[in-house]
């Protein structure tokens, strides 16, 4: 049986080998009309944060590794976006910029 310790050991270790090595990557713009900053981000199925803390003036970018990535972007009474991304490595990646239309659900 694992311990707490070790899990949070795990964790980090996971969570360090999925970030780009200093220099791969590119960083992540999300581009939404300002009533939909309070949408959901999610990168592979992960949670990432609203689009309006992570584009905010000051945070740091969000850096994409190498390889392909699925981007969802979620509002409760909203179609969510959902995009596939490809990101090439190597130093110096262009940004990758989605612009996302979060039309309204009429249900």
């Amino acid at each position: 049986m694992l311990r707490a310790p070790s899990i949070a050991f795990a964790c980090l270790v996971l969570l360090g080998a999925c970030r780009p090595a200093p220099g791969t990557g590119a960083p992540l713009a999300i581009e939404v009309p300002d009533a939909d900053a309070d949408a959901d981000v999610y990168v592979d199925g992960n949670y990432i944060g609203q689009v309006g803390s992570l584009t905010a003036a000051g945070a740091d970018p969000l850096v994409l590794a190498p390889g392909v990535h699925r981007l969802e972007v979620r509002k409760p009474g909203r179609f969510p976006v959902q995009r596939t991304i490809r990101v090439e490595g190597g130093q110096g990646s262009e940004p990758v910029v989605v612009q996302a239309e979060l039309l309204e659900d009429p249900s």
